[in-house]
């Protein structure tokens, strides 16, 4: 069963510049919408005070399909099911004409409970890069297996020389752009496909870049946890930039 909206978590969003419009929406452009306008509001909402905004180290690769990462803490998650985070603007100018973000940008939203946080090694402010593991298991497995799992996945991670922390989530709820479009009251394309979000998530912070013997380690499966799992993905992504204060439950 989900847990609840309530208590601490996060928002994880994913996105990129839709490829049909890339000709007349350069990423610069999306970015500087996204960073000068889109968080700087949602960082003055009262439910949210920061903002963290990675890159996928691995942008341009065909497994990539969406670079940009976003990250959100709330100290309280019924603040996303508020009237105020539904006001927040999704507007943009687009060759001189105002769009709907959604017309122009794909979005993956998914709102995560806080489940577990390590104790930090030498942590000194926002974490340079995380590694991601994120999770839909099979339907058979247990909870249990699961947290098993990502328990053996830290312990392992954890021997790298600039790992930093651990914070594992479990899922709330998902949002596409066709699911946020209706939350928000607008027009609803129907053929706009529905994509079932992860379950579970460990965030893995790191000082430096994890290395490839490190991200290899992480998909040790000891359980089968990952090879029986109807998603599983790993990914790496770089600090870009911070707002409000950056801070991620620290």
């Amino acid at each position: 069963m989900a847990p609840e909206l309530k208590g601490r978590g996060i928002l994880w969003v994913h996105s990129r510049v839709s490829p049909s419009v890339r000709g007349v929406l350069s990423e610069d452009a999306f970015l500087k919408w996204y960073d000068e306008e889109h968080i700087a509001e949602v960082v003055t909402t009262g439910g949210i005070h920061n903002a963290l905004r990675y890159v996928n180290v691995n942008k341009g690769s065909s497994s990539v399909s969406k670079p940009n990462l976003v990250i959100y803490p709330l100290e309280d998650i019924a603040f996303t099911g508020s009237k105020r985070f539904q006001e927040i603007g999704v507007t943009l100018d687009v060759a001189g004409e105002e769009r709907v973000v959604y017309d122009v940008a794909d979005f993956d939203i998914i709102c995560m409970s806080l489940v577990k946080k390590t104790e930090a090694k030498n942590k000194k402010g926002t974490a340079q890069y995380v590694l991601a593991s994120a999770l839909e298991p099979a339907s058979e497995t247990s909870d249990e297996v699961v947290t098993k799992f990502y328990e053996q996945q830290t312990a392992t991670v954890s021997k790298a020389p600039n790992y930093l922390r651990t914070l594992r989530f479990r899922l709330v709820f998902g949002r596409t752009n066709g699911q946020s479009r209706a939350w928000k009251g607008l027009p609803v394309n129907e053929d706009e496909p529905v994509i079932e979000p992860i379950s579970w998530l460990a965030v893995h912070e790191f000082s430096a870049e994890p290395s490839q013997d490190v991200q290899d380690d992480a998909k040790k499966d000891v359980g089968d946890v990952l090879r029986k799992a109807k998603q599983n993905e790993l990914h790496v992504y770089s600090l870009v930039k911070e707002f409000g204060g950056g801070a991620l439950f620290d």
